[in-house]
């Protein structure tokens, strides 16, 4: 079983960091490429949501004896075949994890107008996954 704790901590923290992102709404890709702080504040609130979505996957695969995920991908991918999420939701989320690799190995070429408009799409996307585990965690 997953630990409530854990599933707590990490809820709070993509909760945090996703609200940060929605107070910046809607994101306009020229500021975004004009602005340098707004760029950097909006990656790194980015970087941390979606960070700690992946941490509690594969939290949740391991106290779930769901297989040792090899990545992202087969975190959400084994959630998913489990049960605990459903099969768009883990194929949007494999998405929101290949955004924050980009952000993090190719900073300086990000595509501000794919960044606003997957930020912008996409939050709804990391609520629910919250939601999905603080559900799971309460069983």
């Amino acid at each position: 079983m997953v630990d409530p704790d854990i599933v707590l901590r990490k809820a709070q923290a993509i909760e945090h960091h996703v609200a940060r992102l929605r107070g910046k709404m809607p994101l306009d890709p020229a500021a975004l490429a004009a602005d340098e702080s707004l760029r950097n504040d909006v990656c790194f609130d980015l970087i941390q949501a979606v960070q700690a979505c992946i941490d509690l996957a594969v939290h949740a695969c391991s106290h779930e004896a769901l297989g040792v995920p090899d990545g992202p991908a087969s975190a959400f991918a084994l959630l998913a075949q489990a049960g605990l999420l459903d099969a768009p939701l883990a194929t949007r989320l494999v998405r929101a994890a290949g955004l924050r690799n980009l952000v993090v190995h190719q900073y300086a070429n990000v595509d501000t107008a794919r960044l606003a408009g997957a930020i912008g799409d996409g939050l709804p996307d990391l609520d629910a996954f919250v939601c999905a585990l603080r559900a799971h965690a309460r069983r």
